[in-house]
């Protein structure tokens, strides 16, 4: 994950506002809230695709790997900025690479992995091609 983007290059950003409950005894925002931060930015990426695919097909993903690099220290009070985008498009999966930024610099970077699947049905399903075009829309540039 040494590949880092600014902000503006992500397809997808949301600004987060840090709580205290996101606070370790150092005074850190922990590693639970960056992970979370990153979940946040899946589901907004997700509803982003889902709202490009023209017969509202559903899609029902689930989250089959992730990584975050820490990149430096967050600070409470204060927000961060989220930005997320697809990384690549698999035949059942898709691939989300994201980072996460503080007063302009980046403090981590995250890579994850969600995998299609039908209820009912075990296994992974292959993604439609509606989904496909429409993820797509929000690739992140080669680097």
């Amino acid at each position: 994950m040494n590949d880092r983007l600014p902000l503006e290059m992500y397809p997808c950003r949301r600004e987060i506002s840090l709580v205290f409950a996101d606070v370790d005894t150092l005074g850190h925002v922990n590693n639970v809230a960056i992970a979370r931060f990153f979940e946040e930015g899946r589901v907004v990426l997700n509803r982003a695709i889902a709202a490009l695919v023209p017969d509202g097909e559903p899609l029902r993903t689930v989250l089959a790997h992730v990584e975050i690099d820490y990149l430096a220290e967050v600070r409470y009070p204060g927000a961060v900025q989220l930005g997320i985008g697809v990384g690549r498009i698999g035949r059942t999966s898709i691939g989300h690479e994201a980072g996460l930024f503080q007063n302009g610099s980046p403090v981590a970077v995250s890579r994850s992995v969600d995998v299609n699947t039908v209820e009912g049905r075990p296994g992974a399903v292959a993604l439609s091609e509606a989904f496909r075009i429409a993820a797509n829309k929000l690739l992140l540039p080669d680097r």
